[in-house]
């Protein structure tokens, strides 16, 4: 939900004293990208901000930011509705990507922000006012690739009692920035005089007033307080001598001096709705019993009783920073006994009002954690999307709250994981593992064991993995709400579970197994997710016919259709098996008619990726149209980290399409660095083997020949296949050409060598294009060959490699197979004419 109240400018007071060196600091911003305005609390951050504004004929957002605000999709989703107030249908353009953010990856749709922001032509102010309640990293970065490429008609200005956490240093050495901190913002002695004698109309003389300037260093909230002081009190220069102080304590004392003068239902009032953030009437009626709260705040506002108007309606209010900081600390030491009663009173009416968020911090401000859990445990369906906000919440439960709430728990945990806290993720579940033989847990161990399984998934640990799906299969044979939790969403940070498994011959043991053990039962549609991964490595594999088998089971299963995660990657897969076969026809339908089977709260998302599939099929067909390079949201200077590697190596291509091979490249060594670091060996192989596309198509056959070659060292241990194949005639021309160039270096020659002449034997046998029945001769089928050639039979083979004389067997039929041939003789012709032998 939307506040409105937070998106409108604060209305400008009349006692304010005109500052041109300040005004001429934010016009300059007018001719700068970014304006950073930074100072602790009280130094009229803001309220220069919209001064300047409404003496200012220049369009105009704001969003006032609050803690709430930590989160991707909140962040964001203010910044669009504030965007749109002034430029209509530009949240119609952008909110399609906001559940992109879901999983942690911004340059999407911040893309499209930015190129929806460059097609209007206007100059536009957008303003972030308390910048400092935002410390969530991903927000953090998103905000620096947002600021990275504003155009230059759009101005940022952003108001932060902490120094800014993402990089402006470029900026301030091209000359894109403004800075204004305490030394621009305190007051000089000029504007206090005029401030006192002209805004307060105190009578005070200069000398006086210069004291008072240099006693707080121009701190502005302390002038404004002593000048209410002053008003009430005759004797200025007993005022004066004893002014002195830090800025809190002359805070406490000088609101001390203002509170005193109200009447005790006004004091009563104050301090029992400072507990609230923002107040409205109604919300106050209900913390106080009272029932003229209204009443009371615009009286309030009338005597400038430090509140500020949120809206012009004089529905919402806050009180002035400071003040409320004030009264708070008032209202703990007299309200202690009631503190519970009242917070708890406006968190219940704030939860029937919708204002969930709010409600739930509303709880935690005075440590209230068992009334916050219970909150949040109520309403974990709706809560469990506000990924920044929960952890924040979730890490700071103590242990009693979450004791004996398994719900949370696993919300705890999923978030965790998602969060990249592995280690924390798995410690959590040791601890409820030790809970499951209570009875009250016992319905809930399954998904205990599922989570563990995928903590245990995303540390590369197969065995561990394993070892989980047994126990869960075991205890939930028919499965777990938790498994399909996600599968009609798009929150996942990766293409394919396979990115997180190095060991494609481990991956093929544990995925055949599973979906062996699955396929046959009834109503379980988790095993969608299964054959979608199982297919993609048997197409790596170039088992054509059998990867076909299991996505047209995906895509003809009852039970799955309803998730169109699945659906998507099933699809995924289809398009490349339908393509290698030859019927690009089919591939393009199975596009066109997806998004209608796809019904998703993330079917924007969806669509774009269907898109970028549409786009390489176009890419590999020769029928690219490079519109698409326009309207994908993605672009070659985004950073990491990538939740779509496939879309950006589609990227890559149409850039090397278009003849862009160096941008194509920039964007292959920034992808490198991030799945080298993550450790993902699925996608490295490919973003190496475009990267040696790259470089040949650049006529660099030096750096061609060596990318290909560190390639073929990547992928021969898991024996990829599709990675090469795939990019056709260059690929086999590169081939060749390192074959040559390595079979002349006899110091040079190795295992690669070898493999490259099977990729080679593949591309060149127009029935592997075309049939699934290629696929390269594995090491122990190459020892098989090498006794073969030595004269050895079938027994003495078995006795050297220690299996049965029927292994060996199996091995010969598998590579006779595989290279087309019936006998022994045949085999060893072809290995003598690759140089296995």
């Amino acid at each position: 939900m939307i506040l409105s109240t937070k998106l409108h400018i604060p209305q400008r007071r009349d006692d304010l004293v005109e500052r041109a060196a300040i005004t001429e600091l934010l016009n300059k911003g007018l001719q700068r990208k970014y304006t950073s305005i930074t100072a602790p609390g009280g130094y009229g951050k803001t309220t220069a901000l919209s001064q300047w504004l409404q003496q200012s004929a220049i369009p105009a957002v704001w969003i006032s930011l609050g803690p709430q605000d930590n989160d991707l999709i909140v962040f964001w989703s203010y910044t669009i509705a504030a965007i749109n107030s002034k430029k209509p249908q530009f949240a119609e353009a952008v909110t399609p990507f906001l559940p992109s953010l879901k999983s942690g990856a911004f340059e999407p749709f911040i893309s499209a922000m930015i190129r929806e922001i460059d097609s209007y032509s206007d100059e536009l102010v957008l303003i972030w006012d308390d910048y400092h309640v935002i410390d969530l990293a991903p927000v953090q970065a998103s905000v620096a690739y947002f600021l990275a490429y504003l155009p230059a008609h759009i101005h940022l200005y952003v108001t932060s009692r902490a120094e800014m956490p993402f990089p402006t240093a470029r900026l301030q050495t091209t000359g894109q920035m403004v800075k204004i901190t305490i030394q621009e913002l305190r007051f000089q002695h000029a504007e206090g005089i005029r401030y006192f004698q002209d805004c307060m109309g105190l009578s005070l003389s200069g000398d006086k007033i210069a004291d008072l300037v240099d006693r707080t260093e121009g701190w502005i909230s302390g002038l404004y307080l002593a000048a209410i002081s002053l008003q009430r009190n005759g004797n200025y220069a007993d005022f004066i001598r004893a002014f002195s102080g830090e800025h809190r304590s002359i805070s406490d004392y000088l609101f001390q001096e203002v509170f005193s003068l109200q009447s005790s239902d006004v004091q009563s009032f104050l301090l029992e709705t400072s507990i609230v953030d923002r107040i409205s009437g109604p919300l106050c009626e209900a913390v106080t019993g009272q029932a003229n709260c209204q009443e009371l705040l615009e009286m309030l506002e009338q005597h400038n009783l430090f509140i500020v108007s949120l809206d012009d309606h004089r529905e919402w209010y806050r009180y002035h920073h400071l003040f409320s900081d004030f009264l708070r600390r008032l209202f703990r030491q007299r309200y202690a006994g009631q503190s519970k009663a009242l917070h708890v009173k406006a968190a219940h009416w704030l939860e029937e009002h919708g204002f969930l968020e709010e409600a739930v911090e509303q709880l935690f401000v005075d440590g209230y954690h068992h009334e916050a859990s219970a909150l949040i445990e109520k309403h974990l369906q709706d809560l469990r999307v506000k990924r920044g906000v929960l952890y924040r919440w979730l890490s700071g439960l103590p242990e009693s709250c979450l004791a004996e709430k398994p719900g949370i728990q696993f919300l705890y945990v999923k978030v965790m994981v998602e969060a990249g806290q592995m280690e924390l993720a798995q410690a959590r579940l040791r601890q409820m593992e030790d809970k499951l033989s209570d009875p009250e847990w016992k319905e809930y161990v399954g998904t205990v064991l599922y989570l563990s399984s995928a903590v245990s998934f995303y540390r590369k640990d197969m065995g561990k993995l394993d070892e989980y799906m047994e126990m869960f299969d075991r205890h939930m044979p028919e499965g777990s709400y938790i498994q399909m939790i996600e599968g009609n969403s798009y929150s996942i940070n990766f293409d394919t579970q396979l990115s997180f498994i190095n060991d494609l011959h481990e991956a093929e043991r544990y995925f055949s197994k599973w979906v062996k053990r699955w396929e046959n039962r009834q109503e379980y549609p988790f095993v969608g997710f299964y054959y979608v991964t199982y297919s993609l490595l048997l197409y790596e594999q170039n088992r054509l016919a059998e990867a076909e088998v299991y996505v047209e089971r995906v895509l003809q299963t009852k039970c799955i259709q309803p998730y169109g995660l699945i659906l998507f990657g099933a699809a995924a897969v289809a398009v490349r098996i339908y393509q290698a076969k030859g019927d690009t026809a089919k591939a393009f339908d199975l596009l066109e008619r997806l998004p209608s089977k796809i019904h998703s709260p993330d079917k924007s998302i969806f669509i774009r990726k269907i898109a970028s599939e549409k786009a390489y099929l176009s890419l590999m067909s020769g029928s690219f149209d490079a519109g698409w390079l326009q309207t994908s949201g993605i672009q070659y200077t985004d950073t990491a980290p990538f939740a779509s590697i496939r879309e950006y190596l589609h990227l890559a291509r149409a850039l090397m399409a278009c003849g862009r091979e160096n941008d194509a490249l920039q964007l292959l060594e920034i992808m490198y660095r991030f799945v080298d670091e993550e450790d993902r060996l699925w996608d490295k192989v490919k973003v190496v083997v475009l990267q040696s596309m790259a470089f040949y198509q650049k006529e660099d056959m030096t750096s061609a020949v060596m990318k290909l070659e560190a390639a073929l060292q990547l992928a021969e241990p898991g024996t990829y296949i599709r990675s090469f194949v795939d990019e056709g005639a260059k690929m086999a021309e590169l081939l060749r050409e390192y074959i040559q160039q390595r079979q002349t270096n006899a110091s040079r020659k190795s295992a690669s060598v070898i493999y490259a002449r099977e990729l080679l034997l593949l591309m060149s046998d127009p029935k592997n294009e075309n049939e699934s029945s290629g696929t390269l001769i594995t090491k122990q089928e190459l020892k098989i060959l090498r006794m073969i050639d030595m004269g050895l039979s079938n027994k003495q083979i078995a006795e050297q490699l220690q299996i049965t004389a029927e292994t060996v067997k199996s091995h010969l039929k598998s590579m006779y197979r595989k290279l087309h041939v019936n006998s022994r003789e045949q085999a060893l012709q072809q290995g003598r004419e690759f140089q296995w032998l």
